[in-house]
């Protein structure tokens, strides 16, 4: 492998399937930390899909064309097609991901030559284009595992763990993970499975948290939008209804509440559970809770200032404990305590952050009547504590030089 030359800018190749397009519901941690490289003088090519993996959806511009090419924070993406429907059935979200492979590989290899390759699952496809790159390109590879495939396939149902579809994933979960030049994970829970798959080199770059304090008109509007009452407090959960995400252990503690008990229950995502959810809500008549379907990213602010308690929600399972969801790190950035329901490391940090804790529907029943009888200001004197824990341990800075210290480690 050869070296970076000082003498120009060094260029990154990113392939990570899940980048939402401009305004859309999605993670941003990609561009967030990409943006930050460019302005340290690096250039990157980001190749993604423009289908989002919340709705399933592909915005009007980006219709109908096999390629797009745009610059967005000075982080060049290109836009390639996948299939669609990958909500429809596992079989349709198994050939979003072989098609986003193929397409993606097919720019990826036409792309001006990086100095460093890194790739990112799940799914695992888009994780088998590392190898195939840096022999093209004759460079280094860095392995990014945002999620613990196929172990997280198993608890949330996919995947049974005697199938033979299973050991085949985990077959090339370890041949990954065992060959790049270094690893990365956006979690420390991570790392000792990742280590099981034979990973050598093994470094953490988290999120980062924002400084995004909710703006009290913006508040009061939004408030009144949602008719939410000013001595009503409001829980927004942000993000995936899908199976993992464990929404009804919240509907089965909202419906233990008193009816006139003065809250209310904000649920903002899309996903492949969403559907089931809004019929339970009708069919059962639970009142206090209210779903919207995934909205654009400037709209998301809106809520957050609304809200006056965040929720973190996931399955019971021990794979999430180690997990360090995004939706996290922009409570924290928002100024929002948050409740979660995940031993491990998810209840270490909502803790320390002035959060509370909540791993079962009764438990949830109780920690939500203690919030709701908590006085205003007390809440958002945890929500300072929340920024302040969040800021300290995921600031921007020393996450972006964490990555670009793997980054030109591995290229020397």
């Amino acid at each position: 492998m050869r070296a970076v030359k000082q003498s120009r800018a060094p260029r990154l190749l990113c392939v990570y399937q899940h980048a939402p397009t401009p305004g859309a519901p999605g993670i941003y941690r990609h561009r967030l930390l990409f943006a930050e490289l460019v302005r340290r003088g690096w250039q990157v090519d980001l190749v993604s899909t423009p289908l989002n993996y919340m709705t399933g959806t592909v915005p009007p511009r980006y219709a109908r064309r096999l390629y797009t090419r745009e610059s967005l924070d000075g982080i060049v993406h290109h836009w390639v097609w996948a299939s669609r429907s990958i909500h429809a059935s596992k079989l349709r979200r198994a050939l979003n991901y072989v098609t986003f492979a193929f397409s993606s590989s097919l720019r990826a290899v036409t792309l001006r030559r990086p100095d460093v390759v890194l790739v990112s699952s799940p799914p695992l496809t888009v994780g088998a284009l590392g190898p195939v790159l840096a022999t093209r390109f004759r460079r280094p590879w860095v392995f990014e595992v945002r999620d613990a495939w196929p172990e997280s396939a198993v608890s949330v149902g996919w995947l049974s763990e005697q199938s033979l579809l299973y050991r085949v994933l985990e077959r090339i979960a370890h041949r990954l993970a065992s060959r790049a030049q270094a690893v990365i994970v956006p979690t420390p829970g991570l790392i000792e499975i990742v280590r099981r798959h034979g990973a050598k080199k093994i470094d953490v770059i988290s999120g980062a948290v924002i400084d995004a304090p909710p703006n009290p008109k913006v508040r009061r509007d939004a408030r009144a939008r949602l008719g939410v009452a000013d001595d009503e407090c409001l829980f927004l959960y942000l993000g995936a209804l899908g199976a993992a995400n464990g929404v009804d252990t919240l509907l089965d503690a909202v419906q233990v509440l008193s009816a006139d008990t003065p809250a209310r229950f904000l649920l903002v995502g899309d996903g492949s559970a969403r559907v089931a959810l809004e019929e339970r809500v009708r069919e059962q008549g639970i009142e206090a809770v209210s779903i919207v379907p995934a909205v654009p990213k400037d709209e998301v602010k809106d809520f957050l200032a609304a809200s006056d308690v965040c929720l973190h929600l996931l399955r019971a399972d021990p794979v999430f404990s180690s997990a360090l969801p995004t939706k996290v790190l922009e409570y924290c950035g928002a100024h929002r305590p948050f409740i979660t329901t995940v031993v491990g490391l998810p209840e270490q940090l909502a803790l320390e952050a002035g959060g509370g804790f909540a791993p079962s529907a009764d438990e949830l029943t109780d920690e939500l009547e203690r919030w709701i009888a908590m006085p205003a200001a007390e809440r958002r004197a945890r929500g300072e504590q929340s920024f302040e824990v969040g800021s300290r341990r995921f600031g921007l800075e020393a996450t972006v030089s964490a990555l670009e210290a793997v980054l030109r480690s591995v290229s020397k």
